[in-house]
């Protein structure tokens, strides 16, 4: 067998063989090698791992412990943030006050002035005075809408300290959002339209809350008096002027928008002014609304304006009318080109200016007057339109509203008598620029009569007009009364 083996050995084929084995079996036992010292690192990783998962457990728990922790200060931040605003905000609104407390000072001293030299100065001078006066006027009536809307800044404010303490420490960025004025997250609400007279009738939407009001101020159309209406009935003014846009130079639309997320009960706010239909706002309005409005005949309206302008020098053709001669139907041509006829404050296809820019047709406006404003009164019968709004709104407070007259107030300077009729020839050529005017307003009247027959809107009027009619004839007279230490003034008003 040895003697076999070493024979064949010498055979080189057989040679090569046997070394490749042996080369073979060495690589095998090397291969076994690492391997043995692979298994043994496995073994410590597997330990390792172990220990890693704890480590990492305790890791992920300190990771969630600090989290809460940010919540908690990011809260505390929006709050301090919030409460710093506030205080800054107050103290804005109080150096407010401050200067129109100064402001009050200085129009009771140029009043004083007026009042003690007025009878010693010629007319231009006088007028100089009444100028610096007005001016004084104007200045305050600005300063009392920026306070008023940094009131409703204030208060908005105020309601998000409230939802901070309220809120669980879950939800502080959206606040911080919130305050810092970022409203990315939010999603654009669509637009909805404002509840009809059929709803408000019905009693179809009281739940949602009846709290805010558009009120389309018609130039000399009662739209004072409106106000003081609603201002009876508990909402508060907003001056939505297209002339100046004040309000929202003032307040961000979307901070004021966001006060109508929260549900009713709301403060009450009459957003009011000489605007039309195509105010941009009527198109973004996604909360429960109102729209309101009071007509007047067109050719009484005229004559207010003629005489507004006869009395005011500062207003447009002034100057033309007092003494250069303007006819009466020349100035209203003017005022419509100017302004446009009642019409067309209820054309929503113009620019959203105060100048007439919208091409709609008398029977489009008419049509948007019936179904796009939620009700509307006429200035002639004004106390059926207090008691319509006070029975649709559910509030009582309608008696004693002192019909507001601009013209009446202001200071005769040019000793003219105010117009009070028409020519014929006036008449016809005022019949030939306004007869699509004219046309509006008396189908207004025939729609407005129809929905005043309804039953229960008789039934409130037959008791509740004479008890305003009796209220506003009391209200009359005491202002009429007369001052028992100065019978040249009203008892009942303020000097100057």
């Amino acid at each position: 067998m040895g003697r076999g083996v070493r024979l064949l050995m010498k055979v080189p084929a057989v040679r090569r063989v046997m070394l490749r084995l042996l080369n073979v079996e060495d690589a095998i036992a090397k291969q076994q090698a690492a391997l043995n010292v692979l298994e043994a690192g496995l073994n410590a990783l597997e330990a390792d791992r172990g220990q890693l998962s704890a480590e990492h457990a305790q890791i992920e728990s300190v990771i969630q412990t600090e989290h809460e922790k940010i919540d908690e200060l990011i809260a505390q931040q929006a709050q301090s943030a919030t409460r710093d605003a506030t205080q800054s905000m107050q103290a804005k609104i109080d150096a407010l006050i401050a200067q129109v407390n100064r402001l009050i000072a200085d129009g009771e001293k140029y009043r004083a002035g007026l009042a003690e030299v007025s009878q010693h100065l010629p007319p231009a001078h006088r007028m100089n005075l009444e100028a610096a006066l007005h001016g004084q006027q104007l200045q305050l009536g600005a300063l009392n809408s920026t306070i008023t809307a940094q009131q409703m800044q204030l208060a908005a404010l105020n309601d998000i300290v409230r939802q901070l303490t309220a809120a669980p420490a879950s939800a502080p960025a959206a606040v911080v959002t919130a305050v810092e004025g970022s409203r990315s997250d939010q999603p654009t609400r669509p637009a909805v339209k404002p509840y009809t007279f059929e709803q408000l009738l019905n009693r179809e939407v009281e739940r949602l809350g009846l709290d805010l009001v558009f009120n389309i101020h018609i130039p000399k159309a009662a739209g004072n008096t409106a106000n003081a209406l609603f201002r009876q009935l508990g909402f508060i003014p907003m001056s939505l002027d297209m002339n100046t846009n004040g309000f929202f130079a003032t307040v961000r639309e979307d901070r004021w928008f966001e006060g109508y997320a929260a549900p009713p009960p709301r403060d009450a706010y009459l957003m009011t002014g000489h605007m039309r239909l195509d105010q941009p706002m009527f198109r973004r309005l996604w909360m429960p609304h109102m729209i309101v409005s009071v007509l007047r005949d067109p050719v009484e309206r005229m004559l207010s304006n003629y005489n507004f302008t006869l009395r005011r020098p500062a207003n447009p053709w002034h100057d033309e009318v007092v003494n250069k001669g303007m006819s009466f139907v020349e100035y209203s041509s003017r005022m419509l080109d100017a302004i446009g006829p009642q019409y067309s404050f209820f054309d929503e296809t113009g620019k959203g200016v105060f100048a007439r820019t919208g091409n709609a047709s008398v029977q489009e406006c008419l049509a948007n007057l019936l179904t796009k404003v939620s009700f509307y009164g006429l200035s002639e019968r004004f106390d059926e339109f207090a008691a319509l709004t006070g029975y649709l709104l559910g509030r009582a407070k309608i008696l004693a509203i002192a019909p507001a007259n601009v013209t009446n107030e202001i200071q005769d300077l040019t000793g003219l008598p105010l117009k009070t009729a028409l020519t014929a020839e006036e008449r016809d050529g005022l019949g030939g620029l306004m007869n699509d005017d004219i046309w509006f307003y008396q189908e207004a009247v025939k729609e407005y009569d129809r929905r005043m027959a309804d039953p229960r809107l008789q039934a409130v009027f037959s008791d509740v007009l004479p008890l305003i009619r009796s209220s506003r004839e009391a209200m009359s007279k005491i202002l009429a009364l007369r001052d028992p230490a100065d019978p040249g003034r009203p008892a009942f008003r303020r000097a100057g």
